[in-house]
């Protein structure tokens, strides 16, 4: 038998302790661990192109990312979406002729409670908070008036609805019905205030807002689950609301019609979408949905990153006096601001229109095709057909976004800025193949991962390399791939335990009257023993 052959499993450990019991040698080989395999092949995460921003946005990033220690990815993208929201009420990009759409991004940051999102949107997003603020200050008065003219309108509308009441069994006459008709069409229009920002609410109320409030606002939230797993995703309004974040995304007009209330459209509105929500709470809802999340192109329209924590090594730092890359950046937004694309009478948006130049359409054509062409079989991107599809469209977004913010009177897309959007894209897809190639995995995979995650957890939590088999079954992670069953259901849990031995992250041995799970210390750096048993 070769020298260097390792047993895997605790079968083959046992047969060869028989055969070669009291030799001294195959016996002491079996004691020490061979290497960890991974379950899957795990594509390696890459830096965030930081490189590929503008300079004054870079700067922010790296500054208040040194204060508040999230993951780089998650300030980056805080900053982008900032971004997004103040160019989507400017400009609209075209990609070629017939091929216009809004700048406005979508993006989900797949990472746990606590990582400092809204710390992170706080810092970023200030100068459209204020500007928000300030102009419901500016229409306090206005705002008055409308009130008063609405408790007169509802009055006459009362006082003429009693008086067709009184006229029941007879034909309504020419002037009452003339005279309804012209109280309707006096109905008082409320005056157009920004509303910028949403957070706990629903897609039917945001569409509301667009439509009657103001044409341009943004979904951020630290707490996706509010926005995937509210009641504005239950199971009977889920296909409606998909299909109609999906239009908001497009910047498409669409009617949202109303048994109880007053049905509307929403015309010439923009919205962009930043949230942040627990990679678990994002599997609930790809499952819940039936495959429907990613069928109808919901999830391929966001920019997804799934940063590694930094919790647990965020050590205070001091702030640098008054932020002044911060500061910069800030001063960028203002200038945006000022630049707001025009209402008409109806309140929508009429952004002006970004065409692509020369060079910079040869760089989208080039970019275009090549991840067209990563979607034929055996291509990286084949099994992720809905992301790839998206990816043109979001790369000329970007773009425009970061045109804009350059130049709040930008009249082209650059190549210089397609070339940076596609820097950020390519990073994008990298992450989607990451994310979606593990919610993607056969269950007893994806089991597997499950149960070593929690084991390497413990591991690092409390130094415990050791685990009571009946009590890893018992108390083991919660997911829930099939039918609402737990990995702990005795035939997954001993499927799940098996893959993990096979690939040498653990093993199975006999202490007394119990059976221990083992975990491999090359996975923590630990002594071969751990010292603790959970």
């Amino acid at each position: 038998m070769p020298d260097d052959y390792q047993p895997r499993g605790l079968a083959a450990q046992e047969i060869l302790r028989r055969i070669d019991a009291g030799s001294g040698g195959i016996a002491a080989k079996i004691d020490s661990w061979p290497k960890p395999e991974q379950i899957v092949p795990a594509l390696a995460a890459a830096p965030y192109p930081i490189e590929a921003l503008p300079d004054v946005v870079r700067e922010a990033v790296q500054e208040v990312q040194g204060f508040v220690k999230a993951p780089l990815s998650m300030v980056a993208m805080s900053a982008v979406s900032v971004m997004s929201l103040a160019a989507q009420g400017i400009a609209d990009v075209e990609r070629a002729e017939g091929l216009r759409g809004p700048c406005s991004l979508f993006a989900i940051t797949v990472a746990e409670s606590g990582e400092r999102k809204s710390a992170c949107d706080k810092f970023f997003a200030q100068p459209l908070r204020d500007y928000e603020q300030a102009r419901i200050d500016e229409h306090v008065e206005q705002t008055k008036d409308f009130e008063a003219e609405m408790a007169a309108w509802n009055a006459r509308m009362e006082a003429l609805t009693a008086g067709l009441r009184k006229e029941k069994g007879k034909a309504a006459s020419a002037d009452s019905v003339a005279e309804l008709a012209e109280a309707q069409r006096a109905k008082p229009e409320a005056p157009r205030i920004p509303q910028m920002f949403y957070e706990d609410t629903t897609p039917e109320a945001i569409a509301w807002g667009l439509a009657k409030k103001w044409p341009s606002a943004a979904i951020m939230a630290a707490e996706g689950g509010m926005v995937l797993g509210g009641h504005g995703m239950s199971k009977e309004t889920l296909v409606r609301n998909l299909a109609l974040i999906n239009v908001l995304w497009d910047g498409a007009s669409v009617t949202v019609d109303r048994r109880t209330k007053e049905s509307f459209r929403v015309a010439g509105a923009r919205l962009t979408v930043a949230i942040q929500v627990q990679s678990g709470l994002l599997l609930d809802f790809v499952q819940g949905t039936r495959g429907l999340a990613r069928s109808s192109g919901f999830l391929a329209r966001f920019l997804i990153a799934w940063p590694d924590t930094t919790q647990g090594y965020r050590d205070f730092s001091d702030p640098p006096p008054g932020f002044p890359a911060l500061s910069a950046y800030h001063a960028q937004l203002r200038a945006m601001l000022e630049r707001q694309g025009t209402l008409d009478e109806h309140g929508r948006l009429v952004p002006r229109v970004l065409p692509l130049e020369p060079a910079a359409k040869q760089a989208w054509i080039a970019w275009h095709d090549n991840v067209e062409h990563s979607m034929r079989p055996t291509r990286e991107m084949a099994d992720l057909k809905d992301v790839a599809a998206k990816a043109a469209d979001n790369l000329a977004r970007v773009a425009a976004v970061l045109a804009v913010f350059e130049d709040p009177a930008a009249v082209i897309v650059a190549e210089r800025h397609i070339c940076a959007a596609a820097s950020i894209m390519n990073w994008h897809l990298q992450e989607a193949r990451r994310f979606f190639g593990q919610i993607t995995l056969p269950t007893e995979i994806a089991d597997a991962v499950a149960l070593d995650a929690w084991i390497l957890q413990r591991a690092r939590d409390n130094g415990k390399t050791r685990f009571i088999k009946r009590d890893l079954q018992r108390l083991g992670p919660l997911q829930k791939p099939l039918e609402s069953e737990h990995i702990r259901a005795g035939e997954r849990f001993t499927q799940a335990l098996a893959i993990l031995e096979d690939a040498a992250r653990v093993r199975i041995v006999r202490e007394g009257r119990s059976w221990l799970v083992e975990l491999n210390p090359a996975l923590t750096g630990s002594e071969r023993h751990g010292a603790k048993v959970s």
